[in-house]
């Protein structure tokens, strides 16, 4: 359990870089990865998140500079209340920037997600059946894991009895800087999209749409 700690900060700088993909939204609650714009990524925040299974290591992504470390975080049966994502950029062929943001007002719930990652923080933070791994590989994707829930596959221990029960991990309070989400299958219900833009990069929002 941690509290009020940045749950990457002790995993590398090479992990905390990245940039962008968002979600294309479709009528029927279904949501797709695909390219939304080239930059700085995008954020999500979310009152709880959890998950059934989960696993974490290295890899690589991409941003508006080429290829860049990230963090991957592969999950399933997914729930996420008070979810909040939003992406701050350039509009094409106007002075100024753009906020688009994409809110829930209810339980959002996925099968399985694929995240590439650049930092997160939650205000605290459970997992069960935990296992953190380093071990020799020709992969650097197979060198550093961190699993929970029911793929969790221990050492055979002495004091210890790790099972995996569900859910695997669960975050509070969670703030996370991503590059790239994919859903399998996502259900957002009471979705809001909106846009709000800043002329010539001024702070206070000249007109916004939903």
């Amino acid at each position: 359990m941690y509290n009020k700690k940045r749950l990457l900060g002790g995993t590398g700088a090479s992990f905390l870089v990245v940039a962008l993909v968002g979600m294309i939204v479709l009528s029927s609650g279904t949501a797709y990865a695909a390219p939304l714009a080239s930059g700085s990524g995008f954020t999500v925040e979310a009152d709880e998140i959890r998950s059934d299974e989960f696993l974490l290591y290295p890899s690589a992504g991409e941003n508006d500079q080429g290829e860049t470390p990230v963090v991957v975080v592969e999950q399933r049966g997914v729930e996420i209340d008070g979810l909040v994502l939003t992406r701050e950029q350039e509009v094409p062929m106007m002075d100024g920037t753009m906020e688009i943001s994409f809110t829930a007002d209810e339980t959002v719930t996925a099968d399985e997600q694929y995240i590439k990652l650049t930092g997160l923080e939650a205000e605290n933070a459970e997992f069960n059946g935990q296992v953190i791994d380093a071990q020799s590989s020709n992969d650097p994707e197979q060198q550093f894991q961190q699993t929970a829930g029911e793929n969790a596959n221990p050492e055979e221990g002495r004091l210890t009895d790790i099972n995996g029960e569900g859910p695997g991990m669960v975050q509070e309070d969670v703030k996370i800087d991503m590059v790239y989400l994919a859903s399998n299958e996502i259900t957002l219900p009471g979705l809001d999209v909106g846009v709000d833009y800043n002329a010539g990069g001024s702070d206070e929002a000249n007109n916004s749409s939903e």
